[in-house]
């Protein structure tokens, strides 16, 4: 894999290792804007086809105000439609999760949909105008399977999960993904932020040290933060062999069993794939963690996730996949206080925007890739109020 370099990443931002304006973090707008013009059409995880095992299982998701639906069908295929029923918009299912025997039934008038999204039944059908129930189908949204990882589209176009991940294809393959399942609940955690703070903290390493100590004790001075084009970014941090200071990491260490599926390269590393705007696919030894990061409204933000892993009995795989809980669930603590801490300071006078370090490249990229999907946040100063997506329309037609 052929990876950019610091000077490469930041020679392509408007003041070389400037990060994005201070506005940017703080602006209403421009919130609404990157929700409907970036995460309303770029690809959402929503899920693994082990938590859709049968015909009939289902779970859903929202983003902003559009709601969708996973199903897998009774020719076993699995897609996505609307959660929006074409009689009076109600949610054609009503929880987060579960399973339909034969249908889809509306829980308002009982409109029925096949688990392909055709209309099945619509009660008492004689009391309305002649229907052609070919045409009221629930919408489908655009769904991706790779490695058995389920992403959803709802609006635009553009290339596909496994083409954004074509150079990453080799070594993410290593990891069978598609065989593995779930080994916890969901998880979700939100933030009274700005979606960006989180993102710039998960995108880079130059905080280990000091904002994880733990962590940097099991890995070392061997994290490092890789740009490998504008979508995507990998970090990896080889553990340690040696003698840790924190028993969580020794413990880990000495029950990470030696005998593995994945090479003798991959078997003592961390490793981080990221793409934009805040999907992340950890890779570890024993387990993987998927999440994303993502805004519910103006300094209303959330990340969501689970992990997943083969099934494997020995009690050393288990013992090192509950350290390796335990090793996240602090380090995750402490991003959280370090995200509090930065979002606060972003709101204050005294912040003019960020100054990189070649350790922060993967938040250089980021802030690049925000750049040029967004033009408007390269302005130094917002636009007038209410003329933010005319501006960013105006720069993208000059660009």
């Amino acid at each position: 894999m052929n990876f950019m370099s610091p000077e490469t990443v930041f020679a392509q931002a408007k003041n070389s290792r400037q990060g994005l304006p201070a506005w940017t973090y703080n602006n209403a707008e421009l919130t609404d804007l990157e929700i409907n013009s970036i995460f309303l059409k770029t690809w959402l995880w929503a899920g693994h086809i082990s938590e859709l095992a049968e015909a009939g299982d289902y779970q859903c998701m929202e983003m902003a105000n559009e709601r969708a639906i996973i199903i897998r069908g009774e020719d076993g295929a699995i897609r996505a439609f609307h959660n929006v029923c074409n009689h009076r918009a109600s949610r054609v299912v009503p929880d987060d999760k579960g399973h339909c025997r034969n249908a889809l039934v509306c829980p308002f008038h009982g409109w029925s949909y096949h688990l392909d999204g055709r209309l099945k039944n619509i009660p008492r059908a004689e009391t309305f105008p002649a229907i052609d129930k070919s045409t009221l189908g629930l919408k489908p949204i655009e769904c991706e399977l790779w490695h058995g990882i389920i992403f959803i589209r709802f609006f635009g176009s553009g290339p596909s999960v496994a083409e954004t991940f074509k150079d990453a294809e080799a070594e993410i393959s290593l990891y069978k993904i598609e065989d593995m399942q779930p080994i916890n609940e969901p998880w979700t955690m939100e933030f009274n932020c700005d979606w960006k703070s989180i993102v710039d903290i998960d995108s880079e390493g130059y905080h280990v040290p000091m904002g994880h100590k733990d962590y940097y004790d099991l890995v070392g001075r061997s994290y490092l933060d890789q740009v490998l084009n504008d979508q995507v970014s990998r970090s990896y941090g080889d553990i340690d062999a040696g003698k840790h200071k924190s028993q969580l990491n020794q413990g880990y260490v000495n029950t990470l069993p030696k005998e593995s599926y994945l090479p003798p390269s991959h078997q003592r590393q961390w490793i981080y794939w990221s793409t934009f705007p805040g999907f992340v696919i950890t890779l570890f030894p024993d387990q993987i963690e998927i999440y994303h990061s993502y805004p519910i409204s103006f300094q209303k933000s959330a990340m969501a996730g689970r992990s997943y892993a083969l099934v494997d009995e020995r009690p050393e795989m288990k013992s090192a996949r509950e350290y390796n809980r335990k090793i996240n669930i602090t380090v995750g603590q402490e991003d959280v206080q370090l995200v509090k801490w930065s979002a606060e300071g972003m709101r204050s006078s005294a912040f003019n925007g960020a100054i990189m370090s070649d350790l922060e490249v993967g938040t250089g990229a980021f802030h690049n890739q925000l750049r040029r999907s967004l033009p408007v946040t390269s302005l130094d100063v917002p636009p007038s109020a209410g003329t933010l997506a005319q501006t960013n329309q105006q720069m993208v037609e000059a660009d």
